[in-house]
């Protein structure tokens, strides 16, 4: 269909208008329509002021489309031609409709930057009337964003960067003379409708100047902070005259202060440590708007919430820019103003209500007290010198914390705020971290006080949440009096406690504490940890699953209080609520064997018995019906690695279950469960598994023959690595298992990744570390090199990675068997450099080649270099971007280096760039800047 504008407008009309199928059709037909030379000629035709909306707006698209990635059919003489029609069409549509307007002149931002952003002024200057300061606003907010966004060479990104940081103090300038109206008087009247839109077009526009480049650029582009507050004063007064003459912040308004804290956000976020005196005085002006706005607005439900959340979020950000500054000015009570946007931040933390029923902001200042205390610690010699105005700030932190780790009742809330509630309550939990850095053994203190002042469940509850953030931080075989108490009252919420929030959280207590309860010498130590595991033991009843967990963990750690009550704990492992669901069970039984292992043999064996004579039960219903008795091999696995510690009980519980697994290896359904209960068997008794090695090697073949596995390979490298030297049958299984798995990878690797990744670190691993039991697949090398060969061009990672590696050592432990399929290897990795698999797979590609320069080759069969200059002696190989002088470059280097990994993976980066025509392009830039390799 021929590309004129009566086919186009149809196109247009069948996509917004038609059905599915002819929509898709009508979208592939414009967005090739974008591409052809004509476009730059329809565009035109379609952008006449009677054409329907969707039709102007697609040809203002297509006209940014051709600018952006066309721009070489442009001759230069018709660049000025270019400009005149784009500022024509942008002065027609002035007055709407709005999206073919802003189209428009992000098209001239393009056009501006295609150039080289050579005269912005000039370019500019038809705009800069009185009558056009909203069209020049939008195209002056547009042009950071498209450079931004923009994908150039990097010649044209330095010089448009160089213009624009040139520019930049000028526009800004400009903008700040724009908003001078905020100093108005406007104590009788609100500033009018225009007035407020043109603040917020210069808002909006400081705030792109402002971000303009990043990071590196942000000092160079607006100049020094002390600059920078004239810009900062105005759009904070901006803020506060609408808060002023709107009870609720909305619409327009609301856009208005939302895109003027941003500006601010972005203006005072740099040069963080050169300006202390400008950061203090941008810390001032932030507390005295924010100050009047909390005053009045920070409660429940707040009218003003979305206002809150955006002064909030910019008083953050400007704190932690200048945290440095902040601590200086508090400890040396040296500037009023930070100490009260510290208050603020502290009283915001601490929002009135539920979080997330009746608040959202007190979510956007976890961060700042990280930044905070990281700041005091380096500002301190060390701990003991902490001033005691940051005990004081941390400790009320700490107590707010408490207080808005509360919890609304689960019916008051969605399944969405459930979620909400559950990140907010780990976010309070890692800042409660931050606060043991500054407060020490205050912290329990301090959560023992707020526990014994609550006047509820919920508060209650609220404490113990806090504390069992505090475990990780628990004094070693120390026991401050207030941890000690709290721990003794989440026993006795475990024991007593019907309310399922409070009890999980008190469970939780005691699974936490577990490593630091084992710390403790002597008797008290021996009685809280028996009391733990005991109240854990009884609460499984009432909360199952957090019983449980908590049970493993105790008994894993506490070895002496769990001894005292094994028969209890592998009773309750046989319990009713211990086997009604598969996930408790296991926690159950892990903590069985953990309990048998610490008691004494005599004690242990008997109810091992117990524990072993019913799961060979549940393994055998298990091959009966692999559905309804699934989980039972998961079970036994659990028990297997919980009595590592006791090898005889682990051997004995071994000899009972290997009977019950054959019928499992002969089942696809059961392959994986019984390899996960052999790889526990092997890695908990490792070298004197001996006498049940038969067995588990019977098994492993079978379930091999059954359906080759990552598990299975899994328990094939154990076997191999712990008993190769012993076992007489190692050989025959790791001969069988790897022909078994190669065969069924090679019918398509990529449908099995995992098996395919599992075969090759297999293999890699026996590569490295016993590389004499090559010697037993020597007839399967030829066939795994080949399929090696086929996996590296893979584009599932971990099975590419994991066959280049094993490559890679095999050529340095048994060149030979590899010279023969060097070349061709050589071959398919060019190939995926030169783009066949995806970019970020080039590293293992790099060891790969590394691997084969340093390989000891027979010299009459050739090398890299050989291999190397014939393969890309080939015109257009790996692809045609790849000119001659790239190959000499490319093959110098890589043929040079046979030490340096990182500079290895350099070359072949660089050359990989230039394969996939991607030199010159920002990805390029960003990728290898760092380097040096692209200029």
């Amino acid at each position: 269909m021929e590309y004129n504008p009566e086919n186009l407008e149809y196109a247009v009309s069948v996509f917004y208008n038609g059905e599915q199928a002819d929509r898709a059709k009508a979208h592939a037909w414009l967005t090739s329509a974008q591409r052809v030379p004509e476009a730059w000629k329809f565009v035109w035709d379609l952008l006449q002021p009677n054409k329907g909306t969707e039709i102007q707006f697609y040809a203002a698209t297509t006209l940014h489309t051709k600018i952006l990635r066309c721009w070489s059919e442009v001759p230069t003489e018709s660049h000025e031609e270019l400009k005149e029609k784009i500022l024509q069409n942008i002065y027609t549509y002035s007055k709407g409709p709005k999206i073919v307007t802003n189209r428009l002149c992000i098209s001239l931002a393009a056009f501006i930057l295609q150039q080289g952003t050579t005269d912005l002024a000039a370019i500019l200057r038809p705009l800069s009337t009185a009558e056009n300061t909203t069209l020049l606003l939008e195209v002056l907010t547009v042009i950071p964003e498209e450079y931004n966004s923009m994908t150039m060479g990097s010649a044209l990104r330095s010089k448009n960067r160089t213009a624009l940081m040139h520019a930049s103090p000028a526009v800004l300038d400009d903008l700040l003379r724009y908003l001078q109206s905020v100093y108005n008087d406007y104590s009788k009247e609100p500033p009018a409708e225009q007035t407020v839109q043109l603040w917020l077009s210069a808002a909006t526009c400081a705030c792109s100047w402002l971000t303009l480049g990043g990071e590196e650029s942000r000092e160079a582009g607006a100049g020094a902070l002390p600059d920078r507050l004239p810009l900062c004063g105005a759009l904070l007064t901006a803020v506060h005259v609408l808060y002023t003459w709107n009870e609720a912040v909305s619409d327009t308004a609301l856009d208005v202060c939302e895109a003027c804290l941003a500006g601010v956000r972005a203006a005072g976020g740099a040069d963080a440590a050169r300006h202390p005196a400008a950061a203090l005085q941008l810390l001032e002006q932030l507390a005295a708007l924010a100050a009047p706005i909390l005053a009045r607005d920070d409660r429940p439900n707040s009218i003003n919430e979305e206002l809150l959340s955006a002064l909030i979020t910019c008083a953050v950000a400007v704190g932690e820019c200048h945290a440095g500054t902040l601590v200086r000015a508090v400890e040396n009570n040296t500037h009023e103003g930070a100490r009260r946007l510290l208050e603020l931040l502290l009283a915001a933390q601490g929002a009135p209500g539920h979080y997330p029923a009746h608040e959202t902001r007190s979510n956007l200042i976890f961060g700042f007290w990280y930044t905070l205390q990281d700041e005091i610690l380096n500002v301190m010699d060390n701990a003991s010198k902490i001033s005691p105005i940051w005990r004081e700030v941390f400790s009320r932190l700490l107590t707010t914390l408490v207080t808005k780790s509360e919890a609304p009742p689960d019916s008051a809330l969605s399944r969405d705020d459930l979620e909400l509630l559950r990140c907010y309550r780990q976010d309070i939990a890692d800042t409660v971290v931050y606060c043991v850095l500054i407060l020490g053994d205050w912290c329990w203190t301090t959560v023992e006080a707020a526990f014994n002042a609550a006047d509820s469940e919920v508060r209650r509850e609220a404490a113990l949440h806090v504390f069992v953030a505090l475990a990780d931080s628990a004094p070693h075989r120390r026991a401050p009096d207030s941890l000690a108490n709290m721990l003794t009252h989440a026993v006795h919420i475990a024991d007593t406690s019907n309310d399922k929030r409070m009890l999980n959280t008190a469970l939780d207590c005691l699974g936490s504490y577990a490593a630091w309860v084992s710390s403790l010498e002597g008797a008290r130590g021996l009685s809280l940890g028996r009391e733990c595991v005991r109240a854990a033991g009884a609460a499984l009843p009432r909360a199952a699953p957090a019983a449980a967990l908590a049970l493993r963990k105790l008994c894993a750690d506490c070895a002496a209080p769990a001894a005292a009550l094994a028969a209890h704990i592998a009773h309750a492992a046989q319990s009713n609520e211990g086997r009604s669901d598969a996930w408790v069970r296991r926690q159950l039984l892990s903590a069985a064997g953990s309990a048998l292992a610490a008691a004494d043999l005599g004690v242990g064996a008997p109810l091992l018995q117990e524990l072993a004579s019913t799961l060979s039960e549940d393994l055998k219903a298990q091959a009966l019906d692999p559905v309804r008795a699934a989980g039972s091999a998961e079970c036994a696995a659990a028990l297997l690695g919980a009595l590592a510690a006791a090898p005889i009980l682990c051997a004995s519980l071994a000899n009972a279950l290997l009977p019950t697994l054959p019928a499992f290896a002969r089942n696809p359904q059961l392959v994986e469960p019984m390899f996960a209960v052999l790889k526990q068997t092997v890695s908990s008794l490792m070298d004197i598994c001996l006498p049940l090695v038969g067995d588990i090697g019977q098994l492993t073949v079978t379930g091999f023959s059954t359906k080759p596995c990552a598990a299975g390979l899994d328990v094939v490298k154990l076997l191999i690595l712990v008993l190769g030297s012993d076992w007489a049958d190692a050989a025959a299984l790791f001969h069988s298992c790897i022909q078994s798995s190669a065969r069924s990878v090679a019918l398509d690797p990529s449908a099995t990744p995992d098996l395919t990744e599992a075969l090759f670190s297999v293999l890699h691993a026996i590569t490295k570390k016993k590389p004499q039991y090559i010697d037993w697949i020597d007839d399967l090398l030829t066939e795994l090199v080949e399929l090696g060969s086929l996996c590296v061009r893979l584009w599932e990672a971990g099975a590419a990675r994991a066959a280049c590696l094993w490559l890679g050592a095999l050529a340095a432990v048994r060149a030979p068997a590899l010279q023969p399929h060097a070349p061709l290897l050589t071959i398919a990795a060019l190939r995926c450099i030169g783009g066949a698999t995806p970019r970020n797979q080039i590293e293992p590609l790099a060891e790969l080649l590394l691997a084969l320069n340093r390989a000891a080759w027979r010299a009459e069969l050739g090398d890299l270099a050989a291999w190397l200059r014939a393969a890309l002696a080939e015109p257009g190989f790996p692809t045609p971007h790849a000119t001659d002088p790239h190959k000499h470059k490319f093959i110098a280097a890589v043929i040079k280096e046979k030490s340096s990994k990182r500079r290895l993976l350099e070359s072949v980066q660089e050359f990989s760039l230039v394969c996939r025509g991607l030199v010159g392009t920002e990805y390029a830039r960003q990728t290898l800047a760092t380097k040096k390799l692209v200029t």
